[in-house]
């Protein structure tokens, strides 16, 4: 386990980074939301908003009321940020010999490769279950404190599960990539396009249809339908489990092959 330890001392900057990013988001959004609740000014100002920017980003009169409704909004951009987190994390930590020059040392080691990668893997899932546990308990205790409104810790915890499922997606999808592509030389040249591409193709969903569930992990779970008290699909959550094991398969025999650059 000492290839775990040294990843996760390697990580763990980043990791609170990211948490602490997770959490300014959060806390920003909720502390803002007593003040526009009920505000006939801000209310005056959604209503002349485009009808297509309304649903784009599924924006409605509730959204301005409704702390249930306004968390939606909020999900939706921790879920943006915790998408590039793990995607950053999977591409990186799987790519980083091949990046820094360094794979004659790690790889000539008596370990093997499978083993390598289970150990990269298993701090991948420990630094994003870390940063989720402590974001979601300091998110909670701001909602408390700051949203008079009753908001079920139910509905909280189910909706907010969302953040576990789509940091796997991408994940592991970076996990594949990083694998998969000769050299990385920069991570966010291929997390950053990565995320938004599926995001922006959330964003059409009202041109390409119901299809577009399939397509992109931001529509994968309706968000909306979650916070309202709503529960999750159970084909969807196949769906995607089928995705993730099938992205670490592939990771794993691409990376037992990999040709890894060491100049």
């Amino acid at each position: 386990m000492n290839i775990y330890r040294h990843e996760m001392r390697q990580n763990l900057g980043a990791t609170a980074g990211w948490t602490l990013a997770l959490i300014a988001i959060a806390a920003l959004y909720i502390s803002i939301f007593p003040s526009i609740a009920g505000n006939e000014q801000i209310s005056d100002v959604y209503r002349n908003f485009p009808e297509a920017f309304k649903k784009t980003f599924n924006i409605s009169e509730a959204t301005l009321s409704a702390f249930a409704a306004f968390y939606a909004l909020v999900l939706n951009l921790v879920l943006l940020t915790g998408a590039v987190q793990a995607m950053n994390l999977g591409t990186g930590i799987v790519s980083k010999e091949g990046r820094l020059k360094t794979a004659d040392f790690l790889l000539t080691r008596p370990v093997s490769r499978g083993s390598v990668l289970r150990q990269k893997l298993l701090t991948v899932v420990t630094a994003l279950l870390l940063t989720d546990l402590v974001f979601l308990a300091v998110d909670w205790l701001l909602i408390q404190a700051m949203i008079s409104d009753s908001f079920r810790f139910r509905t909280f915890a189910v909706s907010s599960l969302s953040l576990v499922f789509i940091q796997a997606f991408f994940a592991t999808f970076g996990f594949l990539l990083g694998a998969a592509l000769p050299r990385v030389k920069r991570v966010v040249a291929v997390s950053l396009p990565a995320v938004f591409g599926f995001y922006i193709i959330a964003l059409f969903d009202t041109v390409i249809g119901e299809k577009v569930r399939f397509l992109t992990p931001f529509k994968f779970f309706d968000v909306n339908r979650l916070t309202a008290g709503g529960g999750y699909e159970a084909a969807t959550v196949v769906y995607l489990a089928f995705l993730v094991a099938a992205a670490v398969i592939a990771g794993f025999a691409v990376y037992q092959r990999k040709d890894i650059h060491t100049t």
